[in-house]
């Protein structure tokens, strides 16, 4: 319960209850950018939010909810004054969307889509609607308007595709590179949990909609097809750097086992920290030769292995009567419990889908200099019409994905919970 100039406030129970949409309402810092799920409680927070800012606010004060165009606003807007129950406590101007409270405290429901007449006012408080489908001009004119106030800003929206300002915004604050920034992701699992929206209705989703579509709408995976790129969420600035192995730490080596080349990975990660330290790829080779690079190299550490499941079946038989996975447990004196392979390969369609999630909410660093062939792969390895990958002509390195295939092998057994949140 709260008090403001004589007037007492409960904020609503369910946002009480639910945890992740408290965490974004409260949180300190200045700017706020929230990527959440369809129905998942973004827009009920940030009204509540915009709400208890007014109420906290002067006679003059003047509070934004900016949408893309005039009919989210009056949404939002009609969403307001039905949320407000006390109807003394404030009065409306249908003709303008504004709700004068109490206090003199004014909310004004706006759209962006003349972006330059947003300009001029001094605004103690925004929340930026559907933002991946705002005008970028809008962005600035946000920056403008709170500079003097100061004022905080919330920025919420579904997932649309990755190039829009404010995917790249997004990727920026949950790469903790803008300082009094503060990044938050909200699934449909959250909002499951949360009882704000029902698992039926979910599975129903799942079943009615192409995966691509869904993964965006409810989990916030991009749905992108970008020139039929495999990993259309690689992005060279964000994703590569130079990095070096931590004896002291792990070792995961994930196996491709083409005869030529023949292929390994070579990883390290913390939590959502992923560093992609080299891609061994030797011509014209064998098992054995790879597993001698692999001692050289990383001498002492402790490896974890995985890879291509076709490396356990029968018909993967090297000469002596073992698989490529007994060879690599002996040569590279590796635990049998350490050896961390599925039963058979992921589909690709659902690889695809994980794999640029990595990409998208994980902090991947790929080596520049010794793990090249991985990058050329994130930028170059296409998709085909029928869901596979393009290996037409094996002698062009862009259509090879050996290296994008130990990486995803990495992905799909280390990784997998990213589509449900880290």
């Amino acid at each position: 319960m709260l008090h403001y100039d004589h007037v007492t406030y409960n904020r609503p129970r369910k946002v009480k209850k639910y945890e992740k949409q408290r965490s974004f309402m409260d949180c300190p810092e200045r700017f706020t950018i929230i990527e959440a799920s369809t129905k998942s409680g973004k827009t009920a927070g940030c009204l509540v939010w915009l709400f208890e800012q007014a109420l906290q606010g002067k006679h003059g004060q003047v509070y934004w909810w900016l949408a893309p165009v005039l009919d989210n606003s009056r949404v939002a807007f009609e969403r307001m004054c039905t949320f407000i129950s006390d109807r003394d406590l404030f009065r409306v101007n249908q003709s303008r969307m504004t709700i004068t409270l109490s206090t003199g405290a004014v909310m004004f429901f706006k759209t962006a889509e003349n972006p330059g007449r947003l300009y001029g006012e001094d605004v103690t408080a925004v929340v930026i609607d559907e933002a991946c489908r705002m005008k970028e001009a809008a962005w600035p004119a946000v920056i403008s308007v709170t500079t003097k106030t100061k004022g905080k800003v919330k920025i919420i929206g579904n997932v649309s595709g990755i190039q829009n300002w404010a995917y790249d915004l997004a990727r920026k604050v949950e790469a903790g590179e803008k300082e009094d920034w503060a990044y938050f992701k909200i699934t449909a699992d959250d909002a499951v949990e949360a009882k704000v929206f029902d698992n039926d209705a979910l599975n129903a989703a799942r079943q009615n909609l192409e995966t691509g579509e869904f993964n965006q709408l409810y989990y916030n995976i991009p749905n992108v097809n970008e020139s039929n790129r495999f990993c259309y969420a690689f992005n060279e600035k964000r994703h590569v750097a130079e990095c070096r192995i931590n004896k002291e730490n792990e070792v995961y080596l994930s196996f491709d086992f083409n005869r030529n080349p023949i292929c390994c990975a070579v990883i390290q990660c913390s939590g959502t920290d992923i560093w992609v330290n080299e891609i061994i790829k030797l011509k014209n080779s064998d098992i054995y030769n790879l597993c001698a690079v692999i001692r050289t190299n990383y001498p002492g550490c402790h490896y974890i292995v995985t890879g291509d499941a076709s490396g356990r079946a029968s018909w993967a038989m090297v000469h002596d009567g073992r698989n490529y996975y007994q060879i690599i447990e002996k040569e590279l004196n590796v635990p049998e419990d350490r050896i961390q392979v599925p039963a058979a390969n992921p589909l690709l369609k659902h690889n695809s889908v994980l794999v640029n999630a990595v990409f998208q909410h994980g902090r991947v660093r790929i080596s520049p200099t010794r793990a090249s062939a991985l990058i050329d792969d994130c930028k170059f390895v296409q998709v085909l019409p029928n869901g596979s990958i393009n290996k037409a002509n094996r002698r062009d390195p862009k259509q090879q994905s050996d290296a994008l295939d130990c990486f995803r092998y990495f992905c799909n057994q280390f990784v997998h919970n990213v589509v449900t949140g880290w």
